[in-house]
């Protein structure tokens, strides 16, 4: 996995192995940094539940891959173009 530290996020690129006959697949995930074990919530902050801390985002969904280490360099790639987090955790630059 591929990492960077973006606006209080982490962006993760990874791939997932071919299952039966779902091939390869490129993801980003982005993890909000800071909220650890409910450390806000016992320090007075409220739990927020709306807001995930963890999204995953499939990229080249349309794109079939032949190998995982080509939808790892695939995701790595579009790791490397993200620029920017918004505050709901989406990845600026985010290939379909």
């Amino acid at each position: 996995m591929a990492e960077k530290i973006i606006n209080g996020f982490s962006v993760v690129a990874y791939a997932t192995q071919p299952e039966g006959r779902t091939p390869p697949r490129a993801f980003l995930e982005t993890r909000r940094l800071g909220k650890k074990d409910g450390a806000e919530i016992e320090a007075g902050g409220q739990d927020d539940d709306s807001e995930p801390d963890n999204q995953a985002f499939e990229i080249f969904a349309s794109r079939r891959f032949r190998s995982t280490v080509e939808a790892m360099s695939a995701a790595r790639n579009a790791l490397d173009r993200v620029e920017d987090v918004d505050a709901d955790g989406v990845p600026d630059h985010l290939p379909e």
